[in-house]
């Protein structure tokens, strides 16, 4: 707008003065000559009023850019006049150099073969656990065991030199980016399910060193042992090794040498197994059909059963029924409430025995003490129910003829007074005898009635037999008593 104002101006100017010009050619030539001098006044005159037009011009050119500028700040900006875009200067963006070292690592890596440069040399893989809690169901002999794998091994081709990265000194890789062990669990209980571990990534150190702690879920078959159930001790193992490769190609240790298992603090204690010990074992196992040796990092648990209620309800009866079958022998010979106490025992055993038939696991090699303890106690309940029938009737049934002399000598003797038979043998003693046969004779005298002696002697004879028989019957439950007792102490103690 300024350009053009001062060059309309001077196109203007220049127009005047070429009129003029064109006017004094138009003279003739006489007046020319007259007017040469006049004229070239005037040129220099035009010139000067030309430079002072010119000088005007800037001038009002100055005045118009001044009023422009405050023409500018005073309109709103709502004008539709377009300013000229102007083009930012580019800022330096920061460099991502965890990107650029992910990009420098896994742009030649291969994570199907093993990281070592040589095919030669061995990766060793150091295995740990972290253990949250555990579970045994002895019925299927499975072990379930969740926890924290660790593991860690060196990758040749995922070193770097920290300066030349910002210091970075660790990177993260996603579970399936780089290279990772076949280590699996050897006695899996779970079918052809081998995704033990789940998808978590990997941190790789400049040194080439990656940990791994993968969550883990394991169920693996245990060699159960149920000879002291419900109170036995179980030793459970986990057994870790590589599926394809032999000790040559990947070889196994402990994770920093820590030959045990740690808890976690939000370790979950299993209300009925208690995790005694637990540590850490390598090995190495030979075949016969290879040359190879394949090691192994084995985990072992011991486990002792602690629950209450197995005691409540299966020990504390067993030892009730085999007081009351005990107990029975000391009732009276003739007494019959034995053989309802025998019976009801016997019934219990029997219940005891279905419930254990459904409750474990029909095992070949041995049988649970306490599965023997109910069929021996059921068997020696039957035994004495026998005994109970034959003693009732030795002494309830009438006899007439008295029991051998050498039972009766037996059981009033001095084994008698082991048995304490006191109150029974006394009865039928040698004095006691005397007694009787002086009875006899009073009544064979001719004063007395013929008729009632004959009665009396032989209610007397007859009542002597009884107690003979009452005598042997006793001794033989006191007997048995002791036997039931030594027999039931034994198996308790083995017991427990």
């Amino acid at each position: 707008m300024k350009l053009s104002r001062s060059f309309c101006f001077l196109i203007f100017a220049t127009f005047v003065i070429e009129s003029g010009l064109s006017q004094d050619n138009s003279i003739d030539s006489s007046e020319k000559v007259k007017k040469l001098k006049s004229s070239k006044k005037d040129i220099s005159v035009k010139k000067k009023l030309l430079q002072k037009a010119k000088v005007k011009a800037l001038k009002t050119d100055n005045k118009d850019d001044k009023l422009d500028k405050d023409v500018v700040q005073t309109t709103p900006t709502t004008t539709t006049t377009q300013d000229p875009v102007v083009t930012p200067s580019p800022i330096p963006q920061e460099i991502n150099w965890r990107d650029k070292l992910r990009t420098h690592l896994l742009t030649p890596y291969k994570k199907n073969v093993h990281p070592v440069k040589n095919h030669l040399d061995t990766v060793r893989v150091d295995l740990g656990m972290a253990l949250i809690h555990l579970d045994l169901d002895e019925k299927k002999s499975v072990l379930e065991v969740d926890g924290w794998m660790r593991l860690n091994w060196t990758d040749e081709y995922l070193r770097w030199d920290p300066k030349e990265f910002s210091n970075l000194t660790q990177i993260h890789f996603g579970p399936e980016e780089i290279w990772r062990p076949d280590i699996q669990l050897y006695n899996n209980a779970d079918g052809s399910n081998l995704q033990h571990y789940g998808a978590t990534h990997f941190l790789v150190f400049s040194s080439g060193v990656v940990l791994w702690v993968p969550p883990a879920k394991f169920r693996s078959f245990c060699k159960i042992d149920l000879r002291t159930w419900p109170q036995e001790a179980q030793n459970c193992k986990l057994k870790f090794g590589s599926w394809t490769s032999h000790g040559s190609q990947i070889d196994l240790g402990l994770f920093h040498n820590m030959s045990s298992v740690e808890h976690l603090n939000f370790y979950t204690e299993n209300k009925e197994w208690e995790v005694l010990s637990s540590f850490a074992t390598r090995s190495e196992n030979k075949y016969a059909s290879v040359p190879e040796t394949y090691p192994d990092v084995t985990f072992n648990f011991i486990l002792q059963r602690s629950s209450p209620s197995y005691r409540a309800a299966i020990i504390l009866p067993c030892l009730i029924t085999m007081m009351m079958v005990v107990s029975t022998f000391l009732l009276p010979p003739s007494a019959g409430e034995k053989l309802t106490v025998n019976c009801i025992s016997f019934i219990v055993c029997i219940l005891f025995l279905l419930y254990f038939q459904t409750a474990l696991p029909a095992m070949s090699d041995h049988i649970p003490l306490i599965v023997l303890f109910y069929s021996n106690t059921g068997a020696l309940v039957g035994i004495a129910i026998v005994l109970n029938i034959c003693c009732i009737s030795l002494a309830r049934e009438r006899r007439y003829a008295g029991p051998p002399k050498w039972m009766r000598n037996f059981f009033s003797g001095f084994m008698g007074k082991i048995l304490c038979l006191s109150n029974y043998y006394h009865q039928v003693s040698d004095t006691h005898q005397r007694l009787i046969v002086e009875m006899d004779d009073i009544h064979e005298s001719p004063e007395s009635d013929q008729p009632g002696r004959d009665l009396n002697a032989h209610g007397q004879a007859g009542s002597g037999i009884m107690r003979d028989w009452i005598l042997v019957a006793a001794g033989i439950e006191r007997f048995f008593f002791l036997i039931y007792m030594i027999a039931f102490a034994l198996v308790s103690s083995v017991y427990m």
